[in-house]
C-alpha cells in the first residue's frame, strides 16, 4: 500500500531525503490517483487509474526536478478526465511518437538502417538496393518515407518501366544519370528495394507505413521481365574468345590486360561477377588447384570451392608475379587514401574495353559477365555433365532435393568438367570444334 500524504515542494523534498534505498510510492491526499515514485536517485510522478471496462493503467508525467507539486496536481486531474472517456494517454503517446518516427524517417535514413542491421546482405546487393532507389526514387531521398504512397510509387514505377526519366535521380556524375534507361526489370527492383526497407521499417521499428506495392500488385503492373538467355553461340564463342586473349597486358591508365584475364575467369569458372571480381590472393590455393569464395561474397551464401584448369591456374600464377595489390588478384585503378596507394577489386568492365572485344567481321560482339556464366553452364550441359555436378559449379541450392543430400559435395569430381571446359574454350581445334549452341534471339 502506498502511504498517503498530501504533496507539497517541501513535502516532496522531504520524502526525497528520506529513501535511501529501493523504491517507494506515495499517494496524494488530494487526488489519491497522483502517485509519486521515489528511489535513492530520482523521483517521478505518475497517474494510476483504472480506465473503464479496462485494466489498471499507469501514466507518466514526468520527473519531480522537472514538475512541481502543483503542476503534477493538475496534469493529472487532466489525464483523469481523459481516462474517465476511455482514451489511453499511453496509447495516444505511443501513436504520437510513431506518428513522428513516420514523418521524419527520410527514404535515405530508412535504407541506412535496413542496410546496417541486415549483415547478411551481400555487398552487390546492398549496391544494387541503393542504386535502385537513387536512380528510380531519387528526388525522395531526404523526404518522409510516408510521402511515398502506394499511388506515387505506382506512377513512378510505371514511369521507369516506359520512360528515360534521370531529373529525379541522386547519382554523384552526369555519366551515370545518363546511363539511366527506361527499364522494366529496374522499375520492379527499385519497388521490391524500397518494399524490402519499409516493411522491415515496420517489424523492426513499428513504423505505420502502408505496402508500397500494393497498387502496383493489385493492377498487375509489375514488370514480368523474362529470364535472360543469351549465351555466345556458334562461331561467336571461339571468335569472343580470340579477340579477349589477343588484348595486351595492363597499360596505364587502361587496365586491358586485368579486364582481359578477369573475362577469361569468368568463362572458364562460370563464377558469377561479384564472386569473381573480387577475388583475393588468400581464396586461391596452388597445391589443391582451387579457388574457395567466401559465402558472404556468394549468393546462396555458402562456401563455394571450384578445382581450376591449367591455363586458369598459370594465369593467376602470372598475375600474382606481377602482382599490383597484395589483396585483389584483379584489381581496380588504386586511389590515395592518407598519402597510401589503396586497392579495390575490380568495379566494372569498362566500354573502351567493351568496345574492342569484335568477331571475325570487325563488328562488335554484345555480351555481358553473366552471358559468360550462361555459356560456361551450357556447354557443360551440353558436355553431359550430371545436374548435380552442374549445379555445384553454378552454386545453386540443392536443399530441396532429397537424392542431392545423399551425394558427396567433392570438389575433386568437379575438376574433369571444369578441366575439360577451359580447353573446350581455350583450346577448341585440340578437342574439335566448340560445342555447338543454340543462338537465342532473348537478350
Amino acid at each position: 500500500m502506498a502511504e498517503i500524504v498530501k504533496f507539497t515542494e517541501a513535502r516532496v523534498a522531504a520524502l526525497r531525503q528520506r529513501v535511501r534505498s529501493g523504491r517507494v510510492e506515495f499517494q496524494d491526499e488530494e487526488v489519491p490517483a497522483l502517485r509519486l515514485r521515489v528511489t535513492a536517485t530520482a523521483a517521478s510522478w505518475s497517474v494510476l487509474k483504472r480506465i473503464p471496462g479496462g485494466p489498471m493503467t499507469r501514466v507518466s508525467l514526468g520527473k519531480a526536478d522537472d514538475v512541481s507539486a502543483t503542476e503534477a496536481r493538475k496534469q493529472a486531474k487532466i489525464r483523469i478526465g481523459e481516462m474517465h472517456q476511455g482514451i489511453d494517454p499511453n496509447a495516444v503517446k505511443r501513436e504520437r511518437k510513431a506518428e513522428s518516427q513516420r514523418n521524419g524517417m527520410t527514404l535515405s535514413e530508412g535504407l541506412s538502417i535496413y542496410l546496417a542491421e541486415r549483415d547478411k546482405l551481400r555487398p552487390a546487393t546492398k549496391l544494387t538496393y541503393e542504386r535502385d532507389l537513387r536512380t528510380t526514387f531519387g528526388d525522395y531521398w531526404d523526404k518522409p518515407l510516408a510521402e511515398l504512397t502506394p499511388e506515387r510509387v505506382r506512377d513512378r514505377h510505371k514511369d521507369r518501366k516506359t520512360r528515360d526519366i534521370r531529373a529525379q535521380a541522386r547519382v554523384e556524375t552526369a555519366l551515370s544519370r545518363k546511363r539511366i534507361k527506361a527499364s522494366p526489370a529496374r522499375a520492379d527492383g527499385a519497388v521490391r528495394a524500397l518494399r524490402a526497407v519499409v516493411n522491415y521499417l515496420r517489424a523492426e521499428r513499428g513504423l505505420d507505413l502502408p505496402d508500397v506495392a500494393r497498387r502496383i500488385t493489385a493492377t498487375k503492373g509489375w514488370g514480368n521481365v523474362a529470364r535472360r538467355k543469351r549465351v555466345l553461340a556458334g562461331d561467336t564463342l571461339p571468335e569472343f574468345v580470340a579477340s579477349v586473349r589477343a588484348l595486351p597486358d595492363d597499360l596505364p591508365p587502361d587496365l586491358t590486360g586485368t579486364q582481359r584475364d578477369l573475362t577469361l575467369f569468368l568463362l572458364c569458372t562460370a563464377l558469377r561477377w561479384s564472386a569473381a571480381a573480387g577475388l583475393e590472393w588468400s581464396e586461391v590455393d596452388y597445391k589443391a588447384k582451387t579457388v574457395t569464395i567466401p559465402a558472404w561474397r556468394m549468393k546462396g551464401k555458402q562456401d563455394h570451392s571450384l578445382p581450376l584448369g591449367p591455363q586458369m591456374m598459370a594465369m593467376l600464377k602470372q598475375r600474382q608475379k606481377e602482382a599490383r595489390s597484395d589483396r585483389f588478384v584483379f584489381p581496380g585503378l588504386a586511389r590515395e587514401v592518407g598519402g597510401k596507394l589503396v586497392y579495390e577489386g575490380f568495379g566494372r568492365l569498362s566500354k573502351r574495353f567493351l568496345d574492342k572485344i569484335k568477331d571475325a567481321e570487325g563488328a562488335a560482339i554484345v555480351w555481358s559477365p553473366h552471358d559468360l556464366r550462361r555459356t560456361a553452364l551450357s556447354l557443360l550441359e551440353a558436355m553431359d555433365v550430371s545436374a548435380y555436378a552442374l549445379k555445384t559449379i553454378a552454386a545453386h541450392s540443392q536443399s530441396a532435393d532429397v537424392t542431392a543430400g545423399y551425394i558427396a559435395d567433392d570438389v575433386t569430381r568437379l575438376r574433369a568438367p571444369m578441366e575439360r571446359l577451359e580447353q573446350q574454350l581455350l583450346y577448341p581445334a585440340r578437342h574439335g570444334k566448340v560445342v555447338p549452341l543454340r543462338r537465342s534471339s532473348s537478350t
